[in-house]
């Protein structure tokens, strides 16, 4: 898709239908939308004042449309696609175009972070959400657009936050019971107790097992995955004086699912024979699951100092985590008698973090924030392959463990101010200086019989990066409910490791360490509230330029794996539309979102990666992960049905087209349209709904990566039960 078409699509865009965001806000058992509050700014403000790309996924969103995970929530999002490279914990996010270039332990494109806690980092489900991070949800909000001011590394593409409930003074006590096709059963629970006037506990947790599939076992029919997760959080807060409150939360996480072999279908052996005989059915030996244990805590402390409001937030998390007995000659596509190739990783991470800020009561005609951060983390990761490798000489080098070790120290110190020029025209500036410095050891050791020479690989290496990163914006109120802003920002990425070392290339070593990336937007945009509340629009065009873009290639024709290398820079261009609002149908309320996206973009002048042992000059390739569209319309419809109950419907339809999965732009991104249902009866303690998800069963590939496809989730359904004291 070129410049020219581009720009067409924008303005047909524009002029037909303005699409929209994700949000309706409505009150569980309403029919009166609320006002949206965020923190996209690391202060609260309506999401309609601040001059950004903004979206909201609220509660409701989540009860009343069907989004239980990841995926779904992205397919929700204007620019937003998912990166999976096959289990559930690699899900990641990518935001305008950004996060192409990724490996399953590198940094992500995106910031994610908890209550404003940055909660990203390691391999095991450390670049996107878990179940934990949806359960008792208050909002998701997702800044599109580099965030690197005020949120830091890795906010290249943007940055999403989950803002969970917190303790209240009254009791309240919630659960619900579920199952869907997949005989998936879920139960959850959570209760809120207040301890005294100033003091309230909640606390609460969720089991899900599924103990049926989609992918089965070619020689026995048997269902290959299965899942088990479960999640508990406890949240105790005190205001022990007006102007302070306490907030301590801990939580724990385990997940039992699918490892790569299950989830990818591999059509061909190397030899063209078939292999898999459906994209749902696995010829393999082996089946290997990934388990996953993560404690995490989070220290909040508010208080009001009078000339200013002070924020504390510490947290940790610990995370232990496993794949094994993985069908290795599978995924290698080298099926046969005399081999049997078995892979196994696990990683240990730990992770502390430390943010501080303080920020002007607001209100006035000058608002400033100022905040410090201090990261740490460290993760120990050993990968090893094993078995019988045959007479061959290639499979009997795959046998072998990789062991590395990658420990970060992260400092930045932050700041932003905002000043009324006049009465509509305001100027905002943000900024931050973040310097991070990483040091890495890596060991390889073959694992071949003792008659054989043992060779030994071993690298140690210490980067440093230090990155200033400010953020301009000029905003124009036409009314009180309606602005247009102008805006530059900057993101960035921090460079790394490369551990697929290809050693079967000329100046290999030369390949381990990659640069940071860091990313440069210029952003226009426009917000109106109309029709007293009842009707909001909202649309955003962008240009962005990547330097030093982080590409993910296989750099070796016959070592299967992959590295990110620098290229010299990139360029994204798109525009985004967003329409949210409410009317009166047949005597009930009709509450609707429609969301729609186009992007595109190209590699610079001189970009070159080794791809397949030779030397590719990438320039004027498509970026990878930048569609032609993205759209989304949700409708919710709630009728009054008498003896204090409700009745209503919700619909969400999804669609994206074009774009290529790789940065050589050899494979394409596959097109999809899909539909979800939900219905239901609400009261005033209990719910009950009946959901479709996927509805039309449109299968779809996801990814590919070394000859094996990873599908989207088929058609499921299922029925819920919740009530509520």
């Amino acid at each position: 898709m070129n410049q020219k078409t581009l720009l067409g699509s924008a303005a047909v865009l524009f002029a037909l239908a303005p699409v929209g965001g994700v949000a309706i806000a409505q009150e569980t058992g309403a029919s009166t939308e609320s006002e949206i509050v965020v923190t996209a700014r690391r202060r609260e403000e309506s999401l309609t004042n601040v001059p950004a790309a903004v979206s909201a996924i609220t509660a409701d969103d989540t009860d009343n449309l069907v989004i239980e995970s990841t995926p779904d929530m992205v397919r929700q999002l204007p620019s937003a696609t998912l990166v999976n490279a096959g289990p559930a914990y690699s899900n990641e996010i990518s935001i305008r175009g950004q996060g192409g270039g990724r490996l399953g332990f590198s940094e992500g494109s995106v910031g994610v972070y908890r209550d404003g806690h940055y909660s990203a980092g390691g391999g095991f489900g450390g670049r996107g959400l878990n179940a934990l991070d949806l359960f008792d949800l208050s909002r998701i909000e997702v800044m599109r657009g580099p965030q690197g001011a005020l949120f830091g590394r890795n906010a290249v593409g943007g940055a999403v936050n989950v803002v969970g409930r917190y303790p209240r003074p009254d009791f309240e006590f919630l659960g619900s019971l579920g199952y869907n096709s997949l005989e998936r059963t879920q139960v959850e629970a959570l209760v809120n107790v207040p301890i005294s006037d100033n003091a309230a506990l909640r606390i609460g947790g969720f089991h899900y097992e599924q103990e049926d599939g989609f992918v089965t076992l070619a020689s026995t029919g048997e269902p290959l995955d299965l899942e088990e997760t479960s999640g508990a959080r406890a949240t105790f807060q005190v205001t022990p004086t007006p102007q302070t409150t306490i907030r301590v939360t801990f939580e724990n996480f385990e997940n039992k699912a699918p490892g790569f072999a299950i989830n990818g279908y591999r059509a061909l052996r190397t030899t063209s024979a078939p292999l898999d005989p459906d994209p749902f059915v696995r010829d393999m030996n082996r089946v290997g699951y990934v388990n996953i244990n993560e404690n995490s805590g989070y220290l909040d402390i508010e208080h009001d100092l009078g000339w200013a409001d002070l924020d504390i937030m510490a947290s940790f998390k610990i995370r232990d985590a496993a794949r094994g007995n993985e069908d290795l000659d599978h995924y290698l596509g080298v099926v046969s008698a005399a081999v049997d190739l078995i892979s196994a990783q696990s990683e240990t991470f730990d992770r502390a973090g430390l943010i501080a800020t303080l920020t002007s009561p607001g209100g006035a005609r000058f608002d400033w924030l100022f905040g410090a951060e201090y990261q740490t983390n460290s993760s120990e990761v050993m990968t090893s392959a094993s078995g019988s490798a045959g007479p061959g000489a290639g499979l009997r080098a795959q046998l072998r463990t990789d062991s590395s070790v990658e420990e970060l120290d992260a400092l930045a110190v932050f700041g932003s101010m905002e000043f009324d020029v006049t009465n509509r025209l305001s100027l905002g500036l943000e900024a931050r200086v973040q310097s991070d410095s990483k040091d890495f050891a890596f060991d390889r050791r073959r694992n071949q019989p003792e008659s054989l020479t043992t060779e030994i690989l071993g690298v140690r290496s210490n980067e440093t990066w230090t990155r200033f990163l400010p953020t301009a914006t000029l905003r124009y109120n036409l009314s009180d409910t309606s602005s247009i802003y102008g805006r530059i920002a900057t993101g960035y990425r921090p460079g790394g490791f490369n551990t697929g070392i290809p050693a079967d290339i000329p100046g290999a070593g030369d390949l381990i360490p990659y640069n940071p990336e860091t990313a440069t937007s210029y952003e226009a945009g426009f917000k109106l509230g109309l029709l007293e509340g009842m009707l909001n629009v909202e649309g955003a065009a962008y240009f962005m330029e990547i330097e030093d873009v982080q590409i993910v290639t296989a750099a070796s024709d016959t070592v299967p794996a992959f590295i990110l290398q620098n290229g010299v820079g990139s360029e994204v261009w798109g525009a985004e539309l967003a329409m949210r609002g409410r009317f009166d149908l047949f005597g009930g309320r009709m509450n609707y979102s429609v969301s729609a996206s186009t992007s595109d973009g190209e590699f610079q002048s001189g970009t070159m990666a080794i791809i397949g042992g030779s030397l590719t000059d990438l320039s004027g390739y498509r970026v990878n992960r930048t569609r032609d569209l993205i759209g989304t319309v949700n409708l919710v419809y709630r009728h009054n049905i008498g003896a204090g109950m409700q009745a209503f419907g919700a619909t969400s339809y999804q669609v994206q087209q074009g774009g290529f999965e790789n940065a050589v732009n050899s494979r394409t991104l596959d097109d999809f349209e899909m539909y979800d249902a939900r219905i239901g009866i609400d009261a005033e303690h209990w719910r009950f709904t009946i959901y479709g998800k996927n509805l039309g069963d449109e299968i779809y590939v996801l990814q590919t990566v070394g000859n094996n496809d990873f599908f989207n989730d088929p058609r499921t359904y299922g029925a819920e039960l919740s009530f509520r004291f």
